[in-house]
């Protein structure tokens, strides 16, 4: 076994949204709250993640709070100015269901944006008018059906 395949820092999780931060930068910032792992007592546990704004518009329609979702990452850590250690969760799936996350997606993500257009994988389907030269060609290819 080689070094590197030792050391494995994938994280998978859920939880409850309870906060979204948009700072602006490359990357989307949001907390959830979920279980703490324990057989005898009950309590939440509050999770910071980073999600790249590309992957976050593709699924934008999940980030609202109070919504469950499922999460595959990679745990980060950086030292602050007062040599504390901060923990993070940075993203590299989301799904509304546990299957997508454990096995994969077997369909793209498709969701209508607030103005009613589809968006298809984050990349917005315009409706672009066909040129008067995309007319005529589609017209001569359609001429022999009339």
């Amino acid at each position: 076994m080689r070094y590197e395949d030792s050391n494995l820092n994938e994280v998978i999780i859920s939880g409850v949204i309870n906060a979204i931060t948009d700072t602006n930068d490359k990357y989307i910032k949001f907390g959830i709250t979920t279980k703490k792992y324990t057989t005898k007592e009950d309590k939440n546990v509050y999770v910071s993640l980073n999600i790249a704004r590309e992957l976050y518009n593709v699924y934008q329609d999940y980030f609202v709070k109070d919504n469950k979702i499922y999460i595959k990452g990679y745990l980060n850590s950086y030292i602050d100015k007062n040599k504390g250690i901060k923990s993070f969760v940075t993203v590299t799936d989301v799904a509304n269901n546990r299957e997508e996350i454990l096995n994969g997606r077997k369909a793209p993500h498709i969701r209508e944006d607030d103005d009613g257009v589809l968006v298809w994988n984050g990349k917005r389907c315009e409706d672009t008018p066909a040129t008067e030269e995309e007319i005529k060609e589609m017209e001569e290819l359609l001429k022999e059906y009339r």
